[in-house]
């Protein structure tokens, strides 16, 4: 009799690992993402961990999505704590007493202006994915998904517990509070 053979993911799973492993462009965050818009350079002060304060101006990094206000995550031992405070923390320690530059993006209307920042020349976006406390959103660009997948393999930040992405965490809460007051769900999506 003949043995079954395993669906093709499973024999493909070693090849991708040693492909993700080898990679170099997987070992630094990727490079800034571009596009024409205004530059914003000047010390910066994280006010969420996807949100920087630059010369008065607020930034959304673009690509990412970090936890919101009032989102906890699991630990390794499956204690919560409060990630938006961590994320917001390690985004701090990033741009910290630095000079920290920004292009702007074209933002969708009644959003906050997104941007892609920079400080000594490293992607502050593509720091906070590689270190667990960003998520790659994919929704709006494919950009940091490569680097998501390294973090989430050596369990980086966030990753050493449990995380729930903060878009569906946002639709969850609106979900609640629809059910809580009775008024109408928003669109599912969680928008950042």
């Amino acid at each position: 009799m003949m043995k079954p053979k395993p669906p093709l993911c499973v024999k493909a799973l070693p090849l991708v690992l040693a492909a993700l492993a080898g990679s170099t462009a997987l070992a630094a965050p990727p490079p800034p993402v571009g596009g024409g818009g205004d530059v914003i350079e000047g010390h910066a002060q994280a006010t969420e961990g996807d949100t920087l304060l630059v010369d008065g101006g607020e930034i959304k990094l673009y690509g990412i999505d970090a936890p919101d206000p009032g989102q906890t995550c699991q630990n390794r031992r499956g204690a919560s704590y409060d990630c938006f405070a961590q994320a917001t923390k390690e985004l701090q320690a990033i741009v910290q007493d630095k000079i920290v530059r920004c292009t702007t993006k074209e933002s969708p209307p009644k959003q906050r202006r997104l941007g892609v920042c920079t400080v000594e020349g490293r992607d502050v976006a593509g720091i906070m994915v590689r270190a667990g406390w960003a998520l790659a959103y994919t929704a709006l660009s494919p950009d940091y998904y490569s680097v998501q997948v390294l973090a989430m393999s050596h369990r980086a930040g966030m990753w050493g517990g449990r995380v729930e992405a903060p878009w569906l965490w946002r639709d969850r809460q609106a979900a609640l509070e629809a059910d809580a007051t009775g008024k109408p769900k928003k669109k599912p999506g969680g928008q950042p």
